[in-house]
């Protein structure tokens, strides 16, 4: 835990990770408190408990845990990531690890797509103003419809799917100089590990 990390309880008395690194923008700020308020229901009902939260200036990620599933609420408006976007993310295993749980989880929206083959299926464009709540009110819908088996427990579906789309990723590339100082690329060794393991 890193030093701007504390652990608070929430209105059930249970332990939350929440980490201050930097003061949210408004519009972060919005999109978490409005994400716990329209999730946490749903959430609860399938036993996910609020793990951390951490709000930041251009992000917010929210994870929930189930024993060792969880569920992550992701955003992103830094400027390199334009168009802004979030995610429903779902994994196993340690969500807190970079290279564990992007290499162990899914987007809500590859099991959309795996039931829907004809819908549009991507990450959600980032909602602002009164649109908010009504672009959360349908990813939780979503979530309850395309992501029922890994809600209940049933990881069946989500390995399958993880070991697909990770079979047509690259490991991450490593760019570095040889001793004549010209650059060469080479695989990195823990993306690498990581692909093997879970495609």
């Amino acid at each position: 835990m890193g030093i701007f990390d504390f652990l608070k309880k929430d209105k059930k008395g249970e332990k939350v990770i929440s980490e201050r690194t930097e003061k949210p923008s408004p519009e972060q700020k919005i999109f978490a408190e409005t994400a716990l308020e329209v999730f946490s229901p749903t959430f609860d009902d399938f036993g996910f408990k609020k793990h951390r939260i951490n709000i930041k200036k251009n992000s917010t990620n929210i994870t929930f845990r189930k024993e060792n599933q969880y569920i992550k609420i992701s955003s992103s408006t830094y400027p390199t990531d334009y168009p802004y976007f979030y995610n429903i993310i779902l994994g196993e295993g340690d969500s807190e690890d970079f290279f564990e749980y992007d290499w162990n989880s899914i987007a809500l929206w590859i099991l959309k797509f795996k039931t829907e083959p004809k819908t549009k299926a991507s990450e959600y464009a980032f909602p602002f103003g009164e649109s908010v709540k009504i672009s959360l009110e349908n990813a939780n819908l979503e979530l309850k419809k395309y992501g029922l088996t890994f809600l209940k427990g049933n990881l069946d579906l989500f390995r399958e799917l993880r070991k697909e789309h990770n079979g047509q990723r690259e490991p991450y590339k490593i760019h570095s100089p040889d001793e004549n100082g010209h650059y060469k690329t080479t695989n990195d060794p823990v993306s690498v590990k990581q692909k093997k393991k879970y495609s």
